[in-house]
């Protein structure tokens, strides 16, 4: 059905409609990607806030697409959990797992964020907007200057089996083995 009126109206529309469908939910549930609010994280399992070492900031894991695998990375305020866009000194890589890196080789270069990659340069990004996508199981390289490099994968979602057990057999081996 198409509506008619000014854009304040048309978004407060879509907004009572949001809300409706969502009612007890939340937002933050219901869209995919959505950055979590900084009391909002503390209960949720599939949020993660980690402290960068010798830094103020922390790195920020939220869901992103779960059809998709995606995770959402933000940085974040150690002493605040406010959202802050990636110090420009900051580079994001995608590096092979170490223990399995012949799985994710393909998966290797520096990484941007979705705004970059929509061609939105750096100092035009509103603050504590920047976001980077990354895929479940996903191993990452934070590098810094003058600091370690910080080093992190991003967890895999379990969920149920796709397959119809009527139409395979599944036989059952061990994810890892250890030495």
């Amino acid at each position: 059905m198409r509506r008619e009126g000014t854009p304040a109206e048309l978004f407060a529309c879509i907004d009572e409609q949001l809300e409706s469908q969502s009612k007890g939910v939340g937002y933050e549930t219901l869209l995919e990607g959505l950055k979590p609010s900084p009391d909002s994280t503390h209960d949720n399992k599939y949020v993660f806030i980690r402290p960068i070492p010798e830094s103020k900031f922390s790195i920020r894991l939220f869901p992103g697409s779960i059809s998709a695998a995606e995770y959402c990375l933000d940085f974040v305020d150690s002493k605040t959990g406010q959202p802050v866009n990636s110090p420009f000194e900051y580079e994001l890589w995608s590096v092979p797992n170490p223990e399995a890196p012949w799985l994710t080789m393909s998966m290797t270069g520096k990484l941007k964020s979705i705004e970059q990659a929509f061609g939105i340069n750096k100092s035009d990004i509103l603050p504590g907007e920047e976001k980077y996508v990354l895929r479940d199981g996903q191993t990452c390289l934070l590098t810094r200057p003058d600091k370690k490099p910080v080093r992190f994968t991003v967890p895999i979602r379990l969920h149920d089996p796709v397959e119809d057990a009527t139409l395979v057999d599944i036989i059952d081996l061990p994810q890892t083995v250890a030495p």
